[in-house]
This record gives C-alpha cells, sequence and structure tokens, in this order.
C-alpha cells in the first residue's frame, strides 16, 4: 500500500469533512453553502483561517470558541475524521483507483456516496429525518455506479437494478400499513441507493443487520434511558433508522457477505 498516497487521501477528506458539516449545519436554514463565512453559533464571532482546520482547532481550541468560550459541538471533528477515513476506504476497496479511468470513477462515485451518507446519518441523528435531497442525490449516484460498473462488465445485473425498488417497496409496505408510525418513508428511499450498490442479495443482508443491530442498540438506549430515570423512552420512541442502514451497508460493502453466505453461517 502506498502509504503517501493514503496519508494525503486522508487529509483530503478532513477537509471534505469540514464541507460537510456546512451542508450538514446550512441545510434547510435559509443560509447557502457557498456563501457567508463561518461563525460562532453562540456570539456570531467570523471564524479565521486558523481556527476552522480540519481537527486541529477543535483541539488546539480545546473543544470551545476562542472568544465567547462556548462549547463547540463534537460533530464537527468525527465529521472530519469521518470525511477522512471515508476516503480512505473508498480508496482501498477501489481496485486501480489512481491506475485506470474506469477506477478512478469508481472511487470519485464511491467517495461521493460515502460522503452523501456521512450526511445522512449526522442530519438524522441531529433532526430525526432524511431530507429527500440527500436521498435523491444518494440514488443518483447509487445509479450512475451501478451503470458505470455495467459499462465496464458489458451487461447491468437485472437483480441489482430491481433491488432498489425492492428495498423500496418493502419500507413502503412498513410505511403504509403502519400509517407512519412504524418507519418513515425517508428510510425507503435511502435504501433505494443501498440495492442498486449492493444487488438484491447484499441489499437483503444489508438489511438484516441493521434491523439485528436497531434492535439491540435501541434495547440498549431505553434500558440506560430506564436506569437515568427517563421512564418516557420507550418502544414507541422516535430512534432514527437511517444510521442502522448505513452500517448495515458498510458490513455488507466492506465484508462483501450476502444472504446466502450468512444463511449458511448461521445454520452450522
Amino acid at each position: 500500500m502506498d502509504y503517501f498516497t493514503v496519508s494525503a487521501i486522508f487529509v483530503f477528506g478532513l477537509i471534505i469533512g469540514s464541507f460537510l458539516n456546512v451542508v450538514i449545519f446550512r441545510f434547510n436554514t435559509g443560509m447557502t453553502v457557498s456563501r457567508g463565512r463561518s461563525a460562532c453559533f453562540s456570539c456570531g464571532k467570523t471564524l479565521e483561517w486558523y481556527e476552522l482546520i480540519p481537527v486541529a482547532s477543535f483541539l488546539m481550541q480545546k473543544g470551545a470558541c476562542r472568544k465567547c468560550r462556548s462549547r463547540i459541538s463534537w460533530q464537527y471533528p468525527l465529521v472530519e475524521l469521518s470525511g477522512g477515513i471515508t476516503l480512505v476506504l473508498a480508496y482501498i476497496l477501489t481496485p486501480g483507483a489512481f491506475v485506470t479511468a474506469s477506477g478512478f470513477v469508481s472511487f470519485v462515485l464511491l467517495s461521493i456516496l460515502l460522503c452523501l451518507y456521512i450526511v445522512i446519518v449526522t442530519y438524522d441523528i441531529r433532526h430525526k429525518i432524511i431530507p429527500d435531497a440527500f436521498s435523491y442525490a444518494a440514488g443518483a449516484t447509487a445509479l450512475l455506479m451501478m451503470g458505470q460498473g455495467g459499462l465496464f462488465a458489458g451487461r447491468i445485473d437485472p437483480t441489482q437494478a430491481v433491488a432498489g425498488p425492492a428495498l423500496f417497496l418493502f419500507f413502503w409496505a412498513f410505511w403504509y400499513f403502519s400509517k407512519g408510525k412504524w418507519m418513515g418513508l425517508g428510510d425507503g428511499k435511502l435504501a433505494l441507493s443501498i440495492g442498486w450498490v449492493l444487488g438484491l442479495a447484499g441489499g437483503v443482508t444489508a438489511l438484516l443487520f441493521s434491523f439485528w443491530i436497531g434492535a439491540v442498540i435501541s434495547l440498549a438506549i431505553m434500558a440506560v434511558e430506564r436506569i437515568r430515570g427517563n421512564k418516557r423512552l420507550g418502544m414507541r420512541s422516535e430512534i432514527p433508522f437511517g444510521p442502522f442502514l448505513i452500517i448495515g451497508f458498510l458490513i455488507v460493502l466492506i465484508f462483501r457477505v450476502d444472504i446466502q453466505a450468512l444463511l449458511s453461517y448461521l445454520a452450522l
């Protein structure tokens, strides 16, 4: 592995992560992403360039504004680190990323998709909703990935083409028959891109992982909150499911497991 290339990609990913924070905080607020300098949310102080260095500025300022000393959200360094890790992951998962034109296009598209997923996860945790703009952008990117892969292979797998709509219909059924009480339709729109990237078997496997992980973490959160005395948190509490979908997606993407291999392992 070329460690210089990996380091350069990681640093570039940190910068991308900083931009993703801007998108997350400014989306649907009336502020534009391209205009207006970053400022402290508490005192309004315009931030200098040395206060905007990804991760480093947060550490040097000890997580607080230099002027008013109000706490800076941990979201900033976490999203920035996620951007760096994401681009390195895309590089590792893409054969010939900087060797062939096809490899470079695959690397760019996968990087874009994973960065969109960072935005979706963070926004869903903050606001308990997945904006259509992010889901549709992820879906369009996934379609480009499927088309680019089909162009390279000479054909598009029909099961992969129907995987996105199939996963969406699964969530639509949950949403329709529960009248939106069990699950929001935003998760179904997110599942479109997951199906188009992983295919039908991989997409179903990702759903299984997401439900299993979601159940364990949700029960753990409820148990902790009950111990802390918050009795209002129960099975009907609103816990975002988008992050669990992305975790399931990453497990399948990285480890290349599918439903058949998973069932065979569980049957042993």
